[in-house]
């Protein structure tokens, strides 16, 4: 039977909050919200599995969202919706907040009693699946397959799955709650376009600061003979520019008359990609140069779409912009122009400073994972975008810790269920620490 419709579960499931201010209803009905509830409750029962497979395929495709802008806008709340619905089951406090009614974030917080508050979060939306047909080892990109220890689907590694391993540690946390302090459970969308309408939200507009933060993401290590995942206490920043070069288009019977600028982007590109640069690295990942129609005639502008990863907190978005212009001018003679500019959006995030491993956070989460393990922590710089640079731009200890791989595959996207496993406990016992840390936990 569908769960009774209640004001209380109306308000928390339903409806959206831009800070005080009600913006609209999620795209779903109560009666859709409670089935999906029980759906998830019955999956949480039959086992680890069995709830990421339910995670997996909650509110796709929906959830797409692309850094270089979506296809079509991503509506979160398909996903969010649900887990605010299961998360009140359990008791805690819930809210949809944002500034869009089809992009919920989940805030979910119980108090156990004076103490620290600590927040485990994790994201709502995916990138894009791509065709279906480039995945082998599924019918479907949102349908779980296991392999042995392996499971396979979108989301899997980043973050359906990661999210299934933080809810299963809050629902074994509560089968014995901790003495003290305050657990939030943040749901955010928008992780994908580098967090505007989700983290920076939470910390912007809402003034979040807990006293510590968990984004249960990928930070497991690939090809260890144990399961092994990290510490991630400093991320590096990354950023997405447009390089477009100028010339004089001719005949491709007579090259010499012309000045082409696909000749230049080349010389360019091998300039911005020399594996001795300091800091960060630069690669293209989109090309576009001539015009259809047009294969007779070399080009009048060429254009490289580059992503620069690995960027420290001390590169700022001018000092990036002015180094690549400055590339690009060297390039550019007789007759050549260049222009370089950030891909119109939030396109440009730097890194951050390292939360010192004496931390009371990071002491937690190191504690409890020399104790599950009986090996020592690998403390380590994440070099990708997750919600916890937002969290340490914001002023609050936060670091990154989830069984995902650092790997990130276009296809295929895996993640080990033992390391599942191994997070979880490591993730119980590390809150247990932090929200209670003269007990021993």
């Amino acid at each position: 039977m569908p769960a009774p419709t209640t004001p209380a579960m109306d308000a928390a499931t339903r409806v959206v909050y831009d800070d005080d201010r009600p913006v609209g209803e999620v795209p779903l009905t109560m009666d859709e919200l409670a089935a999906a509830a029980d759906a998830g409750e019955h999956a949480l029962a039959d086992g680890v599995e069995a709830f990421t497979r339910w995670l997996v395929g909650l509110g796709q495709p929906w959830c797409e969202n692309s850094l270089d802008g979506p296809l079509r806008p991503p509506e979160e709340s398909h996903a969010a919706a649900p887990l605010a619905a299961l998360l009140e089951r359990w008791g805690f406090e819930t809210r949809l907040v944002g500034r869009h009614a089809t992009r919920a974030n989940v805030l979910a917080r119980m108090a156990f009693g004076p103490g620290p508050e600590l927040m485990l979060n994790d994201h709502l939306d995916t990138y894009p699946s791509g065709p279906a047909s480039r995945w082998q080892r599924t019918p479907h990109p949102y349908q779980l397959t296991r392999h042995g220890d392996d499971l396979v689907a979108r989301g899997t590694s980043d973050t359906r799955a990661n999210m299934a391993t933080l809810l299963l540690a809050v629902r074994d946390l509560l089968r014995d709650p901790p003495a003290a302090g305050t657990l939030l459970v943040a749901l955010t969308v928008d992780e994908e376009r580098n967090g505007v309408e989700g983290a920076s939200y939470l910390t912007d507009v809402l003034g979040l600061r807990p006293d510590g933060s968990i984004t249960v993401e990928p930070t497991a290590m690939l090809d260890t003979p144990e399961p092994t995942i990290g510490i991630a206490n400093r991320q590096t920043g990354h950023a997405l520019l447009d390089v477009t070069v100028r010339g004089r288009s001719s005949h491709i019977w007579r090259p010499d008359t012309g000045i082409n600028p696909a000749s230049a982007l080349r010389r360019i590109l091998t300039d911005l990609e020399d594996p001795d640069r300091d800091g960060h690295e630069v690669c293209p990942v989109g090309l576009d140069a001539g015009e259809a129609g047009m294969a007779q005639f070399t080009p009048l502008e060429a254009t490289a779409r580059l992503a620069a990863v690995g960027i420290g907190p001390g590169v700022s978005r001018g000092h990036l912009l002015d180094e690549i212009t400055a590339v690009a001018a060297r390039h550019c003679v007789d007759g050549l122009t260049a222009s370089v500019e950030y891909v119109p959006g939030p396109t440009f995030v730097p890194g951050t400073e390292t939360v010192p491993i004496d931390d009371p956070l990071v002491a937690a989460l190191t504690t409890s994972y020399e104790l599950v393990t009986t090996r020592p922590a690998l403390h380590y710089c994440k070099p990708a975008f997750n919600d916890t640079i937002v969290f340490r731009h914001a002023g609050i200890p936060a670091v990154t810790f989830g069984p995902g791989y650092e790997g990130w595959p276009v296809y295929d996207e895996v993640i080990s269920l033992s390391t599942m496993e191994l997070a979880r406990d490591v993730l119980v016992d590390a809150v247990r620490r932090f929200l209670t840390p003269d007990s021993g936990a």
